[in-house]
């Protein structure tokens, strides 16, 4: 399936609208918990014993951990598009360095210079946009190797082939790009399609290099992203004995690039099997991994000699850094007898308190900071019946969100009707003039907003008539003949026909009926939560189980299961638990921003070839009636309201914020538009925007974290006090 791909470093830098967040309470994750087994007797031993007299004697190491399990992705965890385990993209800012731009600490991007001796960026007469970098001599991996151009160069260049897509990736990388389409379309020698060259890609000498957008590309309002590039060791994603040339027309990749075996690319399995090497090719970044244990879930880290710095210039002081799976249930044990220094993302009310009665400024501290995300409701939008969007705003209605928001932090969070965080720029600037369906807590406007959507039949087709026993406690929907025949976002039959509820303990199963030729849909939801999670605990008391729902006439099944499964279902990949056919339009996580930059373009496509990037799976009907083209003239938001008869759609809005907007303003206006149209079709309900609290060791000094600078990055300013 086809993804968005501005650029490599961006896709692990921007988390989109289903990435877990590293939090704990178990709100996103529901890994099962290991044995103790799982805590070697090395990290169990941290403080040493000593007499009455004696001073600990402190080594200069720090063991970071998170609750989602670590994977063993760490050279590239966003691979194939997949949703990126927390723990995993840490590893990967350890070790991953020297990128031409990189994130500070409020999430903007900024260039590196550490890495970037020049740029320039220069708009074209033909509407193209070239950026033209020169990197630092003197720069190296691990193993004291040279960083040259080649090195930023060989991801861009091998995941925009055909061999990419062998490997499982999109092989769209470098679409952005000029000459992408026909770079694409080069098999290898002796093809009859494509070219051999991508022409907007140069490599100028050894250390200097520069891309050309498309004018399908540009304008764009975050256009020096494009320019976000990571080094990687030749091999690692290109293959063995792979080499990148410029003749003077464009970059091009050897032709052992192309080798086949059979039907099948060589280096395609390459890139495969590199995804999990820790030794065989060297690290660019701070750290690099010693030791990984798939079965403990713990990776050893230590300091890489050669690393020149961050963006700031900043390296590391901590020698050895030990990063492990935290059990949630007794986190606050493992701080306490120093399984753990530090403790990201506590939240829950009282897990918060529990938490803040460790620190005491002399053996623990702790930093804290609004979520740059929040908990929610997540519902798939193309099958059953949270492809209705009146479903979806009478679930919202039925949930008392601030007592959910009271209950799960304790006071230490706030609701959002959307999705942004209240810390956001474009926020703060449209706050007072933005108009959002306020969807408090009113069984009443759920009964409304179902009776308007058509759920106002029982399963004999008859008026639905509350407080009915059996099948006919629930309202039915007559779907019309396109609701009935409805394909999913791949374009596959939906099964709208044969949609029926799951985990029915009660031994009453809801299913569509068939009436004189025509269908009815039971309002049962398939609900997906992850175990063990205090959120999935609190939505099965609060709304699942709540005889106001129940009155309503709408029943919640619940299924439970680990993170794993979850997202799996979530992304329908048979590799994580998805047996093959939709089952579960809703499931409870979490989702957040790890940079300042918010951009959904290609996220709300109702073409099948980028399905893959739509979390949601919601086609909106406003876009199937005036959808957006890359390719038209670039109206301002009056000029497209206007065109569309007052009626844009998330998907065009999600375009027009980031391509046809050229100023902060125009941004915002956009942006605006798209929050209300968002909160219009509830493709999400937010539950809680939290509280952050990161309580750490006091051994700790100098560890400052933020919403888009978390314990990975804070690490590198931080040292253990005496080192």
């Amino acid at each position: 399936m086809k993804k968005k791909a501005l650029s490599l470093v961006l896709a692990l830098s921007m988390v989109v609208m289903s990435l877990a967040a590293c939090g704990g309470s178990g709100e996103e994750t529901g890994s099962t918990t290991p044995s103790t087994e799982s805590v070697p007797a090395s990290v169990q031993e941290e403080t040493p014993s000593t007499t009455p007299d004696e001073t600990p004697t402190l080594e200069n190491r720090v063991i970071l951990g998170n609750i989602t399990e670590l994977g063993g992705n760490f050279r590239y965890p966003s691979w194939g598009g997949n949703t990126a385990g927390a723990a995993d993209i840490d590893i990967n800012n350890l070790t991953t360095g020297y990128s031409t731009m990189e994130t500070n600490q409020g999430g903007a991007y900024v260039w590196n210079e550490t890495a970037v001796k020049s740029h320039t960026e220069t708009e074209n007469e033909d509407g193209t946009y070239t950026v033209h970098i020169e990197l630092n001599e003197g720069l190296t991996f691990s193993d004291g190797s040279p960083i040259t151009a080649q090195n930023y160069l060989a991801t861009p260049l091998a995941f925009s082939t055909e061999v990419a897509v062998g490997a499982g990736l999109s092989g769209m990388g470098g679409q952005s790009f000029v000459g992408f389409d026909d770079f694409h379309a080069y098999t290898g020698p002796g093809s009859e399609a494509g070219t051999k060259t991508f022409s907007g890609i140069r490599m100028l000498d050894d250390y200097t290099f520069e891309v050309t957008i498309s004018s399908d590309f540009y304008p764009y309002y975050y256009a020096y992203t494009y320019a976000a590039f990571s080094p990687y060791p030749m091999g690692l994603f290109s293959g063995e004995g792979v080499t990148i040339q410029d003749d003077g027309e464009g970059c091009y990749l050897s032709d052992n690039f192309y080798e086949k075996n059979g039907e099948d690319y060589v280096v395609a399995q390459q890139m495969t099997d590199n995804r999990y090497d820790i030794s065989k090719y060297p690290y660019s970044g701070p750290y690099v991994i010693s030791e990984w244990d798939a079965s403990t879930k713990q990776a050893v880290l230590t300091r890489n000699p050669e690393y020149k710095g961050n963006f700031e210039g900043q390296k590391p002081s901590i020698e050895t850094i030990v990063y492990v799976w935290i059990i949630e249930e007794t986190q606050l044990d493992q701080l306490k007898r120093g399984a753990v220094d530090v403790l990201s993302g506590i939240t829950g009310g009282d897990l918060t308190k529990a938490a803040l009665e460790v620190v005491d400024g002399t053996n623990f501290n702790e930093v804290h900071y609004q979520r740059a995300g929040y908990g929610k409701i997540q519902f798939d939008c193309d099958f059953g019946p949270t492809m209705f969007t009146e479903v979806r705003q009478a679930i919202a209605y039925l949930l008392d969100r601030t007592a959910f928001c009271q209950a799960f932090t304790g006071g230490y969070g706030v609701v959002v009707d959307g999705p942004y965080s209240p810390d956001f720029d474009m926020w703060r600037a449209v706050q007072d003039d933005i108009e959002l369906i306020d969807y408090s807590y009113s069984p009443a406007n759920a009964v409304k907003v179902l009776e308007e959507g058509g759920w106002i039949y029982n399963s004999k087709g008859e008026p639905f008539v509350a407080g009915a026993s059996g099948v006919d406690s629930v309202r039915y929907k007559k779907l019309t003949e396109e609701e009935a025949n409805a394909l999913d976002i791949y374009g596959n039959d939906a099964g709208n026909k044969n949609y029926a509820s799951v985990a029915n303990t009660d031994g009453i199963e809801y299913k569509t009926v068939e009436i004189n030729g025509e269908y009815y849909m039971p309002l049962a939801i398939n609900w997906f939560g992850s175990q063990p999670n205090t959120v999935t605990d609190l939505l099965s008391t609060t709304l699942a189980n709540s005889s106001d729902l129940a009155e309503t006439g709408m029943v919640i099944r619940s299924t439970t299961g680990d993170f794993t499964t979850l997202t799996g279902n979530i992304h329908r990949d048979s590799t994580m638990g998805y047996l093959g056919t939709p089952v579960y339009g809703m499931y409870n996580l979490a989702t957040g921003w790890n940079s300042a930059i918010y951009d959904y373009s290609w996220n709300w496509m109702s073409d099948p070839d980028w399905a893959d990037n739509s979390v949601n799976k919601l086609i909106d009907p406003y876009d199937t009636v005036f959808p957006y083209d890359m390719s038209a003239e670039k109206l301002s938001y009056e000029d497209a309201l206007a065109a569309a008869d007052g009626k844009l759609g998330i998907d065009y809005l999600s375009f027009g914020m980031v391509y046809n907007a050229k100023t902060a303003d125009e941004y915002n206006q956009w942006w605006m538009a798209y929050i209300e149209r968002w909160n219009q079709l509830m493709p999400d309900i937010p539950l809680y925007s939290n509280y952050y609290y990161d309580v750490y060791n006091a051994k700790i000094e100098n560890f400052e974290t933020s919403p888009f600078f978390g314990p990975a990055s804070a690490i590198l300013y931080a040292n253990v006090k005496g080192f």
